[in-house]
């Protein structure tokens, strides 16, 4: 167990060097293609009412122009969350497609790019307010529909404050 405590940080940067770019390595036109799976606890979600319980599959390529790195990414994983109507937990596919990120070669520091950050908030964007079970037809929306408003009860009269004017 001393071990692998003394162990633990050269590990975790095993795991980290993943998200991590070598700038130098893409000079004279190189594409670096990227195809990872990462475990989901990198969009550091603790959350009651989301979770990530399914690993983070990337692909893309990245590559440099005259003053940017340009990174090129597709991503999906699956979100779980509580159906707006019967708080039952469900799972939501999150799918990410042409997803473009150019990082300024000038913000780089030491030619090395950790696209961990770029990649979570675009995953976190796609996350849905809400969701419901079934698509869309929870079983339990006739339970609420009574207090659900409708077309019906809702009372159509428009007020024109200055009709009287002349």
């Amino acid at each position: 167990m001393d071990l692998l405590c003394k162990l633990a940080p050269y590990l975790r940067h095993l795991v980290s060097s993943s998200f991590e770019i070598l700038v130098d390595r893409l000079r004279g036109g190189q594409v670096l293609k990227i195809q990872e799976s990462f475990d989901p606890s990198f969009l550091e979600i603790q959350e009651s009412e989301l979770a990530f319980r399914v690993p983070v599959a990337v692909k893309g390529e990245a590559y440099l122009t005259e003053s940017e790195l340009i990174l090129h990414l597709n991503a999906a994983t699956r979100a779980s969350m509580p159906c707006a109507i019967c708080n039952k937990m469900i799972d939501k596919e999150l799918k990410i497609t042409s997803f473009y990120h150019a990082q300024p070669l000038d913000e780089i520091k030491g030619a090395i790019f950790d696209y961990r950050e770029a990649l979570r908030e675009a995953l976190l964007i796609e996350v849905p307010r809400t969701i419901e079970c079934n698509g869309g037809k929870c079983p339990e929306r006739a339970t609420i529909a009574p207090f659900l408003r409708t077309e019906a009860r809702v009372e159509k009269t428009t007020y024109f404050p200055f009709k009287d004017l002349e």
